[in-house]
C-alpha cells in the first residue's frame, strides 16, 4: 500500500469517525445502509445488525483488500491510518461510509478481519 497525502477534510472525517465508539459507528453505518428515515424509524439493534450483516457479507472482499500486506499490520486507530483504510474500502462502501467502516475495522483490529 502506498500512502498518499490526505486533504484536511479527509483527515477531519477520519478523526471524527475514530473518535466515536464502535456501537455508534455500527449505528451510523446501519442508518446509511437502511436509507433515509432509518435514524428516525429504525430500531437501534436492527440498524447495528444491518451493519454487522454487511461485514459478514463483505468479509472476503475486505480480506482481499486489507489482509496479507505487512505494512497494513501496523495500522492503528489514528486519523491517518483510518483515512488510509478508507481509501481501500471506498469502492465497497462509498467515500463517506468508508471512514465509518475503516474506523470499525481498526477498532476491532486487523486480526479480527484477517484471521
Amino acid at each position: 500500500m502506498t500512502r498518499r497525502d490526505f486533504a484536511t477534510d479527509e483527515l477531519a472525517l477520519a478523526a471524527a469517525a475514530i473518535a466515536r465508539t464502535e456501537d455508534d459507528l455500527l449505528l451510523d453505518f446501519g442508518v446509511a445502509l437502511a436509507g433515509p428515515g432509518a435514524a428516525r424509524d429504525g430500531d437501534v439493534d436492527d440498524l447495528r445488525g444491518r451493519a454487522n450483516n454487511w461485514f459478514d457479507r463483505n468479509r472476503d472482499e475486505l480480506k482481499n483488500r486489507l489482509c496479507g500486506h505487512p505494512e497494513l499490520e501496523r495500522l492503528t486507530d489514528t486519523a491517518i491510518d483510518t483515512a488510509a483504510v478508507a481509501d481501500l474500502v471506498a469502492a465497497l462502501t462509498g467515500k463517506t461510509a468508508a471512514y465509518t467502516v475503516a474506523a470499525i475495522i481498526l477498532k476491532r483490529g486487523l486480526n479480527w478481519l484477517c484471521r
